[in-house]
């Protein structure tokens, strides 16, 4: 599927619900991968790039935020949010 000027899905990875969004600007293009699910462990990640040519399918822009997914999988296993746990003291 070729890329409009913006365009948003929701795919699963690794077991996360994962929502991507590209959006063309006149200088580059802008693209983020959130971690949607699970939903106590949301995560955002951004690139924006004026130096590349812009990606023609849905496909490419997956493929930029794959490393970064990879590791919050290692990451939400070990994410604690803030009043799950009592302090020692």
């Amino acid at each position: 599927m070729a890329l409009q000027e913006y365009d948003e899905w929701i795919k699963k990875l690794h077991g996360k619900k994962t929502r991507y969004s590209y959006q063309l600007l006149t200088t580059g293009f802008t693209a983020s991968a959130e971690i949607i699910e699970p939903v106590d462990a949301t995560m955002v990640y951004t690139h924006t790039h004026t130096d590349l040519p812009a990606p023609i399918n849905r496909e490419q822009i997956e493929a930029e935020f794959a490393d970064e997914l990879l590791k919050s999988k290692d990451a939400l296993r070990s994410y604690a949010p803030l009043g799950r746990y009592r302090s020692a003291s």
